[in-house]
């Protein structure tokens, strides 16, 4: 999944759960569109950030639900009819970083790798990650530099340090000195 372009109505903390892509019935239900269909907000209601497409944010109460098919159903706290789900198109749910759970070792965002560079035990740099692809049991990291494209499938066996980004210090991942097959450059 490649990091989305900047939008001025975005900061770095604020991460993007989804928007609201439809109108369902007539009493003031939603559709969403989720960016992460295994996100946990199905099994968690509670409050977000409801961000319009002049910026205005409100905080709001999001319940979801599974709809037919692979559709996602929502409610809003005061949203009681079809006119004023309607009026929500487009709006962007959104929740602070410092809200998102934490995680277990061995398992990171995808929003805090995208852009990392990686390099081997050796110290010989491979690019950085550009895309991270789920290829079901494990990840597929999209490395891109100098001048090529690498494939990195995520697994524990390759992967010997993330250091995060963080308080303006870079991050990196360090990796096993055969973990990307050379390909000839693009």
């Amino acid at each position: 999944m490649a990091r989305r372009p900047p939008d001025p109505r975005f900061t770095s903390r604020d991460v993007r759960l989804g928007y609201v892509s439809g109108v369902h019935g007539l009493r003031g239900e939603v559709k969403v569109f989720l960016y992460n269909e295994a996100s946990d907000l199905l099994d968690r209601p509670g409050a977000v950030v409801l961000v319009g497409p002049d910026g205005t944010r409100r905080t709001v109460h999001l319940t979801l639900r599974d709809g037919a098919g692979r559709r996602i159903l929502g409610r809003i706290e005061g949203v009681e009819d079809r006119e004023a789900a309607h009026a929500l198109m487009g709006h962007e749910f959104i929740v602070d970083e410092t809200e998102l759970p934490t995680l277990d070792e061995f398992t990171w965002y995808q929003r805090d790798l995208i852009g990392l560079p990686v390099e081997t035990a050796s110290g010989r740099p491979l690019g950085r990650i550009a895309e991270i692809h789920d290829a079901g049991e494990v990840d597929v990291w999209m490395l891109r530099g100098e001048g090529r494209e690498r494939v990195l499938p995520a697994l524990r066996a390759h992967i010997l340090s993330v250091t995060l980004a963080a308080d303006g210090a870079p991050g990196r991942v360090v990796v096993t000195d055969d973990a990307v097959d050379e390909q000839p450059p693009l």
